[in-house]
């Protein structure tokens, strides 16, 4: 079993998003993928909801037990936690548990998204005292090649830096695809295949894949 835990404290970063759509990936590359949704808002249990085919597996867990029960979904060749809001103990133990795989943070390219994202990392650094646990941020909502991405990237390198962590390389722009898929219960690699969007969530997959070795 590995594992991809999606987490960050700050709301609206597009985790539950990209959490989805990295699974259904995995499904079409004929992995039994589960999703915990251990965020209370319920995205990916919704996003499951109203999936029509029955290929997506998805628990949610909205105690503080993710890092003590994933080990009991090792039926599963992915496990892909979706987890945030807030810096509580349901967060941590979500941060823990990537202690089996890898974490991966989502950011938005701006300054004080960047400066949010900095309490995620500080949770981060005290788990890190308790379990070695890989951590990468992905820069989410991109509008690339502008000044105000430049100065993102140039304001996280800082963080990472500073608290041991990688940054991908698959950067995600700002698509409407993103959201119309979603709102349908598809991946965007099945909603438009030859789009942009599709090619972003391929590269990421292949680079998460390197990473992680399946």
């Amino acid at each position: 079993m590995k594992t991809i835990v999606f987490a960050g404290q700050k709301g609206g970063i597009g985790k539950s998003t990209i959490a989805c759509n990295i699974a259904i990936k995995a499904i079409k590359s004929g992995k039994s993928t589960l999703i915990i949704d251990g965020d209370p808002q319920g995205s990916s249990m919704g996003f499951r909801a109203i999936r029509e085919t029955e290929d997506l597996k998805a628990v949610s867990i909205t105690q503080p037990k993710i890092h003590q029960d994933i080990e009991a979904f090792n039926n599963f060749d992915l496990v892909i936690v979706d987890a945030g809001g807030r810096d509580n103990t349901l967060l941590r133990s979500a941060i823990m548990a990537a202690a089996n795989g890898i974490l991966i943070i989502p950011v938005l390219p701006s300054a004080y998204d960047i400066w949010a994202t900095e309490d995620t990392f500080k949770i981060l650094s005290e788990a890190r005292v308790y379990k070695q646990i890989k951590a990468y941020a992905v820069f989410n909502r991109t509008i690339q090649n502008t000044k105000i991405a430049k100065e993102a990237h140039e304001e996280l390198n800082k963080l990472l830096t500073k608290y041991d962590i990688e940054s991908l390389n698959t950067v995600l722009s700002n698509r409407v695809d993103y959201s119309q898929s979603i709102g349908e219960g598809l991946g965007v690699i099945e909603y438009k295949p030859d789009g942009k969007a599709a090619e972003e969530i391929n590269e990421l997959y292949n680079e998460i894949a390197n990473i992680m070795e399946f």
